[in-house]
């Protein structure tokens, strides 16, 4: 009897807390920087307030980093100040660093609103993402993986030193039968359609590129019937 035996190799997701040990896979993740808009290194990875993943490999392939909103770290106090979290309460995930061609991005940030949920559970979680109006398109794909990974997009601001931040919520939003809007990640027009109340939370694409679809998050189109 012929047996024949098929070995399939198959890419590892393993997200963890990550400690001290892992600094020096960090810096070279970030390029020998800190994470994005976070404080000092050490003290978050003392403190089990950063997730990684290997993917299976010798390298770090994904990081972010959780700063509680009501801390005093530059972007909590600047989402704050723009009015998000502004009971004082919540955490916001910093921008995620991937190492080139990291194709696991919507698992592992399904898995940090997880991980967030589970040491803020009473609290509201954000996310932000920087965005270069000028380069739309460098940040495209990003901002689909976070809206397929459960976030909604309801901020576009000058934030933190940075000149556009996406600001993205895990509050879920009601379903309506239509979209209200249909607008495009680079339209100048978008950030206007955000501080008006609208929210993004699906998208497509078209050959202006990324198209979300903005909805008014208090219920002035018709709910969608279950």
């Amino acid at each position: 009897m012929l047996m024949q035996v098929t070995e399939t190799t198959t890419r590892m997701f393993d997200p963890r807390p990550l400690r001290q040990s892992d600094a020096d896979a960090v810096g070279r993740l970030v390029g020998g920087r800190t994470l994005p808009h976070a404080p000092a290194l050490g003290a978050l990875l003392q403190n089990g307030q950063v997730l990684g993943d290997y993917a299976g490999s010798g390298e770090l392939q994904a990081a972010t980093a959780l700063l509680p909103l009501n801390g005093q770290t530059t972007l909590a106090c600047s989402l704050r100040a723009a009015g998000f979290g502004a009971d004082g309460q919540g955490a916001v995930f910093t921008p995620l660093c991937l190492a080139p061609g990291y194709g696991e991005t919507r698992r592992f940030l399904r898995m940090a609103l997880r991980w967030a949920s589970g040491q803020y559970a009473s609290y509201h979680l954000w996310a932000t993402l920087p965005f270069d109006p000028a380069q739309p398109m460098a940040g495209e794909e990003l901002c689909a993986q976070y809206l397929a990974a459960g976030l909604n997009l309801r901020g576009l601001r000058a934030m933190d030193g940075v000149a556009r931040m996406l600001v993205f919520s895990a509050a879920p939003l009601p379903r309506w039968e239509e979209p209200t809007r249909r607008i495009a990640l680079a339209d100048p027009a978008l950030s206007r359609f955000l501080e008006r109340g609208y929210a993004a939370s699906e998208f497509g694409w078209d050959r202006a590129g990324l198209v979300l679809e903005l909805r008014p998050e208090d219920g002035r189109s018709r709910p969608k019937t279950q």
